[in-house]
């Protein structure tokens, strides 16, 4: 009996865990190389998942190369974003800053591991992704 009622909380604990994890999940076509959490990663399609609940850690993956982050929670209660990435675009390099889950919720990667060589005074540009 013990192991029946562990088995049912086991599948009701599944059951709400997995819809809210679905939900911070994007695929995203980037068509160019870029920089995330200070790795290389080429271009190509990949999968953006939140690894921890509350999405402090960020795993971008694809079948060959994968990188993770810490970000922080942002706010944009005056502009709706759709499912998207934000890169910025300076020198002729690419890194991604936020992550758009939702329209007025979403994730920034701290500039700390944006390299400094993006940072210059270049008058880089923000380049958006729409997820899949």
């Amino acid at each position: 009996m013990k192991f029946c009622k562990l088995s049912l909380l086991v599948a009701l604990f599944g059951a709400v865990c997995l819809p809210a994890g679905a939900q911070t999940a994007l695929r995203v076509n980037i068509p160019f190389n870029f920089v995330a959490a200070g790795k290389s990663l080429p271009a190509g399609q990949y999968k953006v998942t939140s690894l921890v609940q509350p999405d402090n850690a960020w795993v971008i993956s694809n079948d060959q190369v994968a990188a993770v982050m810490l970000t922080r929670r942002v706010e944009s209660p005056q502009k709706a974003h759709r499912p998207s990435l934000v890169f910025l675009q300076a020198g002729g390099a690419y890194s991604l800053v936020q992550i758009w889950t939702e329209d007025h919720s979403g994730q920034d990667v701290p500039k700390a591991n944006v390299k400094k060589t993006l940072v210059a005074d270049e008058g880089g540009k923000f380049v958006e992704i729409g997820a899949e």
